[in-house]
């Protein structure tokens, strides 16, 4: 598989760029104190990978490519940047507004973003 390719629930799509986010999650014994000293006690690394869709793929494949928005969860398996290697993780599936314009008397979308974002969370440290 080519980086910019991703495999979702057994299903392979091939994104024009790909974006990652690494955040770490805090424990609600985190904060800053009254002298604003801050305190963390870091829970895990939840890791976010977003899709940019740019170039016209026909509406079959945008339809496919949007159906992903139906899914509550499902196994990501995608290149991780972190790791340089391909990983699986169990994700949930965020999209936005979806511009779409007729061109030759075809339906077509504007560049578009699915992200996905990690249902659990990787221990640190």
């Amino acid at each position: 598989m080519k980086d910019t390719e991703f495999k979702f629930d057994g299903v392979v799509f091939c994104a024009d760029d790909i974006g990652y986010e690494y955040s770490q999650l805090d424990s609600e014994n985190s904060g800053r104190s009254d002298d604003g000293t801050m305190y963390r006690d870091v829970v895990g690394l939840t890791n976010k990978v977003s899709y940019d869709f740019k170039d016209y793929r026909g509406k079959e494949q945008i339809s496919k490519i949007l159906k992903l928005l139906e899914k509550t969860s499902g196994e990501l398996y995608y290149y991780d940047l972190k790791e340089m290697d391909f990983v699986t993780k169990t994700m949930y599936v965020v999209g936005d507004v979806v511009k779409a314009k007729k061109v030759n008397d075809e339906m077509i979308a504007e560049p578009f973003q699915i992200r996905f974002i990690q249902m659990d969370v990787d221990n640190v440290g």
